[in-house]
């Protein structure tokens, strides 16, 4: 019998998915992982897509590139349901029909981040011009990492008041 019965405490998982669990390994058969890689793929495209045109006002792909990609979610939707219905934000896309993103959930916290993230490697590779980048980041409410420039102090400091 050991004296210390010492068990490695588990950590609580940093990814809370509210509902909206990714592909695990295992999941899925052979057949059907690349219909659920796809679904999954497709989903979260048009979440992050959507949160930068409506939050963010902003667009990164063409409206006819948005309207592909959900024709082509709705389809798989339709023809593979018990797939779709067990990959993440199913509830969300349970009735979608491609036409609006507007009302998906955009305030997910995976959303927010991951747009902001794309958002943030379009303005570095210059995709979007530097104004339109930091006009939408001021929009955003995301502070810049660069830190703000010192004034210059001046010759005379004196008394402040006069």
């Amino acid at each position: 019998m050991a004296l210390f019965n010492v068990q490695p405490k588990k950590s609580p998982s940093k990814n809370k998915d509210n509902g909206n669990s990714f592909i695990q390994p295992g999941q899925y058969t052979d057949e059907e992982l690349p219909i659920a890689e796809l679904i999954q793929r497709r989903r979260l495209q048009m979440l992050i897509h959507s949160k930068l045109y409506y939050d963010m006002d902003t667009n990164l792909i063409t409206d006819k590139q948005f309207d592909e990609w959900g024709r082509e979610l709705v389809q798989l939707q339709r023809n593979n349901p018990d797939i779709a219905k067990r990959i993440c934000f199913a509830e969300a896309f349970k009735d979608w029909d491609a036409s609006t993103g507007a009302f998906l959930p955009l305030q997910d916290p995976w959303v927010v981040r991951k747009a902001q993230q794309l958002l943030n490697i379009a303005g570095q590779k210059g995709v979007i011009d530097n104004i339109e980048y930091k006009k939408i980041q001021q929009s955003a409410g995301v502070k810049s990492s660069k830190k703000p420039k010192r004034k210059k102090a001046t010759k005379q400091r004196g008394n402040a008041l006069f």
